[in-house]
């Protein structure tokens, strides 16, 4: 498994050659990356939360259904 060193000589290895335009438009690119990166797991967590809950409520309505019996 490469180290985050050889991860960023990497990086550094592929935009050497870029120039400046084009390095601000990839840090405009990683930073949009990253931004998604913390809405999906905002997403992600809402998401199972919601879930929780919903499994609660029918839970909830079987013990209801079955007690209506």
């Amino acid at each position: 498994m490469p180290t985050t060193l050889n991860y960023r000589d990497a990086i550094l290895n592929e935009i050497k050659d870029l120039s400046d335009e084009q390095v601000n438009t990839l840090i405009k690119i990683i930073r949009i990356f990253k931004e998604s990166l913390v809405r999906q797991r905002q997403y992600d967590f809402e998401l199972k939360r919601e879930l929780e809950e919903w499994d609660g409520l029918s839970d909830e309505a079987i013990v209801n259904f079955e007690q209506s019996l």
